[in-house]
């Protein structure tokens, strides 16, 4: 008895320990977060085991806070060991009305719902009752892309850049499978099945797509995610998983496993056996200037030796009316936020002309191996963006170029391959929140596993559907 009496006092201990533990470590964490919102700043979580680009643009914003006397506006940048203690917090204080005072499309968060629960302000009203000098005109920006920030007459989240995806492959490559060799080809999943017909009949040897060192959020895994993306109405919570949509998921899975049998969701080299494929994703840009330079200079030498010819095709849109872009950088303010001045001045910021030139190489603060692959909202900067790809690109730096009257006059005009980008970029009418596919909390929890059992033969193409099916209603209704 008194043997099962000590087991029973240090078990009984040991939780207690246990529970102190948590009990300090919450503790600490929580003073931290109270710390930021005693002396007025901002919040936002990050951790460095996870991409997330809104992390340089605070800090950023930061010295400018501090160069321009401004500390209080400066936002505090929570950090957490890895992505997912990030998550788990996340979602617990989210659904507690809590959490950090911004958000971005980063984070593992449920945002098509929580845009209508109201868990977000709405920051129409911020823009509309800003009596400032520097209050935002919304006419100023990409109209397309900016109202997708827009959830039942709301505007949840405001963009800042964006990205279209786009894959480039070799003339020579495309014309051996008998596939369209046209600049700007408008490939989509209703005109697939005619484009990849020679090939998925026989790849000889050729693989369907490498992957990139950069992930881009253009991969194997990408046509997947957006045939499923495209069958769903988040905000009016439908689903359409027919019997065509079962057909083009049959024919994605031909095409993605016809240089590899052994192929996986969560590996990073789906088609290592492949000597050669139909498209690099390392070289798809969203900037005309980054086109300029990789194709014309190899400056990034992200040009392989065997693309010869590279041609520009659209990534897999819904259909052919579809011209879709993905958003880069979206923000995102907690609803019940009571320093809503600081969070306008943000988002001010990002979208400023400075900032929209800065991050997309118009302006000269930036060196070539800076710019980032994103285009900007602010449609001056987005004309910039078209005019500076151009110029004479040995101004900019890095490369060697002889500044003499044929280079100019081989600079005074855009190649193939930017025209149709920048075609491409002016037809956008359709808008992805997400600029990897995955990373959006539904195709990471839902849609990826149960493609993944698809993929792997565990289940077969009506089982997936059904599944599928089952699943996202589950998820789009609880």
């Amino acid at each position: 008895m008194v043997i099962m009496m000590k087991k029973y006092l240090c078990l009984l201990l040991s939780v207690i320990m246990a529970a102190l533990c948590v009990a300090c470590r919450n503790s600490s964490e929580k003073n931290s977060a109270d710390e930021t919102a005693d002396n007025g700043q901002l919040t936002y979580y990050y951790t460095d085991s996870y991409p997330d680009d809104m992390v340089e643009k605070i800090e950023r914003y930061n010295r400018w806070c501090s160069s321009h006397s401004t500390q209080d506006m400066k936002i505090k940048l929570i950090k957490f060991e890895n992505y997912q203690t990030m998550s788990q917090r996340l979602n617990i204080e989210v659904m507690s009305g809590g959490g950090p005072d911004l958000f971005s499309n980063y984070m593992d968060l449920p945002f098509e719902k929580l845009m209508q629960n109201g868990t977000f302000y709405d920051l129409n009203e911020l823009i509309e009752n800003d009596t400032s000098k520097d209050k935002l005109d919304l006419d100023a920006y990409n109209k397309t892309v900016m109202d997708s920030g827009l959830y039942d007459g709301k505007r949840y989240f405001i963009p800042a850049f964006y990205r279209v995806h786009t894959l480039i492959g070799d003339k020579n490559v495309f014309e051996k499978f008998n596939m369209p060799a046209e600049q700007g080809y408008h490939l989509n999943f209703d005109n697939m099945d005619t484009v990849f017909s020679e090939f998925v009949k026989n790849s000889r040897g050729t693989g369907f797509m490498s992957e990139s060192e950069e992930d881009k959020g253009i991969n194997p895994d990408t046509a997947f995610l957006q045939l499923v993306n495209s069958q769903i109405d988040f905000e009016n919570k439908s689903v359409n998983f027919d019997e065509g949509f079962r057909n083009k998921l049959e024919f994605l899975k031909k095409l993605r496993n016809s240089s590899d049998d052994s192929l996986s969701l969560s590996t990073d080299n789906p088609a290592a056996k492949a000597k050669s494929f139909l498209f690099n994703p390392y070289l798809s840009c969203s900037n005309p200037i980054m086109i300029e330079v990789a194709i014309k200079y190899s400056a990034y030498k992200e040009v392989p030796d065997d693309i010869k010819e590279p041609v520009l095709y659209s990534c897999f849109e819904n259909d052919e009316d579809t011209y879709s872009a993905n958003i880069v950088d979206a923000i995102f303010v907690k609803a019940n936020i009571d320093k809503g001045d600081k969070a306008l001045a943000f988002i001010k910021y990002l979208l400023s002309e400075r900032v929209q030139n800065l991050y997309v190489g118009t302006n000269e603060e930036f060196s070539l191996n800076e710019i980032s692959d994103c285009l900007p909202v602010l449609n001056s900067a987005l004309e910039h963006c078209f005019t500076d790809a151009q110029i004479n690109m040995s101004k900019k730096g890095n490369i060697d170029e002889k500044n003499d009257d044929d280079a100019e006059k081989k600079q005074a005009e855009l190649s193939p391959l930017s025209k149709a980008l920048v075609e491409y970029i002016k037809k956008i009418n359709s808008v992805v929140l997400y600029s990897n596919l995955k990373d959006s909390n539904y195709n990471r929890n839902v849609a990826m596993p149960i493609l993944q059992d698809y993929l792997d033969g565990k289940t077969n193409v009506n089982k997936c559907v059904d599944n599928l099916s089952s699943a996202t209603k589950i998820y789009i209704l609880e």
